[in-house]
């Protein structure tokens, strides 16, 4: 990662990816999910809360990649990602908050763990 990052996580990789950047975006439930109204979610990191958020399928191959602080690679989570070929990082342990808007770097170079940042300036912790 470079160096205007700024690291605020980790978690578990679920499968190498190498860098992904996109704009942070959380989802709390259903509503967040229906609320979308044919926006462009391509550079989009969903960030949640629970690890069974399955309420994302709808938009889940649409979604740059996600983020999500609970989770197994065993979880329905993990295995919609990996049939999507979404790039996805589970039981993520952030120590900064990550703002709806902010630029998100996924570094998912490492085969077991991910590493979560944010552009310098953006971290609203």
């Amino acid at each position: 990662m470079s160096g205007d990052l700024n690291e605020v996580g980790t978690g578990v990789n679920l499968f190498t990816a190498g860098e992904v950047r996109g704009t942070a975006r959380w989802f709390n439930d259903t509503a967040d999910v229906l609320s979308i109204d044919d926006e462009d979610l391509e550079d989009t990191i969903a960030f949640v809360s629970k690890g069974g958020m399955t309420f994302l399928s709808p938009i889940l191959p649409d979604l740059r990649a996600i983020v999500c602080t609970a989770g197994s690679r065993e979880s329905h989570l993990a295995i919609l990602s990996r049939e999507s070929d979404v790039p996805c990082v589970l039981a993520a342990e952030l120590i900064g908050t990550i703002a709806d808007g902010d630029t998100v770097v996924l570094d998912l170079s490492d085969t077991e763990t991910a590493r979560v940042a944010v552009a310098a300036g953006a971290v609203t912790a």
